[in-house]
């Protein structure tokens, strides 16, 4: 099969791989029709320090949905055929952490956090930017598409729209708050649609990127860049002086969580969603002084995609609004190198199989 495979900072080639096969008899082998570039995909362009960490030569990319070819003798929910979506983080969905809604915590699947359970990051769990991929533990993995909605509707139910809905949750954004969110890609503008959702009054974006603060702007959020002023002083402005209930780091920078820190208001709570992947250093002196909140975590779609659906049908969200550029697979190295970049107004690259 062909598949778009890791070899180091800023080499992804689509290669010719073997295809998967059944390994136990709770898997799936899936016949890929839509798969998504993920900015975490980003993290593994960029990284020499990942780089130093893994073994290149195994098969990325963790958003995707496609038709099941095959399943195990023990699956029992999901069928050839049926086409589906995969959750980018594996749970056995049966222990206590899976039935808690965490199925990224699962100690299964993670071997009591030894190794990678979400998918493309390793070579113990290949990835879905690819022809074919095995889903571990089908039944608890994988969901239906439903008939009545457009795949790039439901995509990204696979991973970032319930990560925007994380961190608008572990912010406990409430109705009538202002929300400060950092970033304006697409975990960040899912981040903002789902506190507006909650009834948050008032969502301030900041982004460095322009064209994207000004999308945010059209959809109802005011728009912060920080060339244009200091970002404390305009949210002050913004909140009567008393900075904003909750903030969400949507990028993956440690020291746009210390701006969080610096943007709330005494017992303000920051949601800390993007992935940083260095160790760093929490100013505890301001979050003591000022009793504030920080929480963070590995989105589990699991848990979220039956609330999603609905606010999909609904229409208040679309998730499809993100998609910017769609590339053929073997087009992926060319769909990197733009997401990277940041050209021609990239939001979002599809990959079509």
């Amino acid at each position: 099969m062909k598949a778009v495979v890791y070899h180091g900072p800023h080499d992804m080639r689509v290669e010719n791989v073997a295809d998967p096969g059944l390994q136990e008899p709770t898997d799936a082998l899936l016949r890929i029709e839509r798969t998504a570039i993920c900015g975490s995909d980003l993290h593994l362009w960029h990284s020499e320090a990942f780089a130093e960490a893994v073994e290149p030569g195994f098969v990325v990319g963790h958003e995707f949905l496609g038709t099941v070819l095959e399943v195990g003798s023990a699956v029992r929910r999901v069928r050839p055929g049926d086409r589906v979506l995969v959750a980018c983080t594996t749970g056995c969905g049966e222990c206590a952490s899976c039935r808690a809604g965490l199925a990224s915590g699962c100690p299964v699947t993670t071997a009591g956090f030894t190794r990678q359970n979400v998918f493309g990051f390793s070579h113990e769990l290949w990835g879905g930017q690819a022809e074919v991929a095995r889903v571990p533990f089908a039944d608890a993995n994988c969901f239906a598409v439903p008939p009545d909605l457009d795949d790039e509707q439901v995509l990204f139910l696979t991973d970032i729209l319930p990560t925007g809905e994380l961190g608008a949750e572990l912010a406990r954004v409430g109705v009538g708050e202002t929300v400060v969110v950092f970033g304006c890609g697409p975990v960040g503008t899912f981040a903002q649609r789902c506190a507006a959702v909650r009834g948050a009054a008032q969502v301030i974006a900041v982004d460095l990127d322009r064209d994207r603060l000004a999308r945010a702007e059209r959809s109802g959020a005011v728009a912060l860049h920080p060339g244009d002023g200091d970002l404390l002083e305009r949210v002050l402005e913004l909140t009567d002086g008393l900075g904003a209930h909750c903030a969400i780091e949507a990028v993956g920078s440690s020291e746009l969580v210390h701006q969080a820190a610096a943007v709330v208001r005494p017992g303000g709570r920051i949601a800390a969603i993007g992935v940083i992947l260095e160790p760093w250093q929490i100013e505890w002196p301001l979050f003591f002084a000022k009793n504030l909140t920080l929480a963070s975590g590995l989105v589990s779609p699991q848990a979220s995609i039956h609330r999603l659906l609905p606010l999909i049908r609904s229409g208040r969200l679309d998730p499809a609004e993100i998609v910017s550029h769609r590339f053929p697979l073997a087009g992926a190295r060319d769909a990197y190198e733009l997401f990277a970049a940041r050209r021609d107004g990239v939001l979002k690259v599809v990959l079509e199989p």
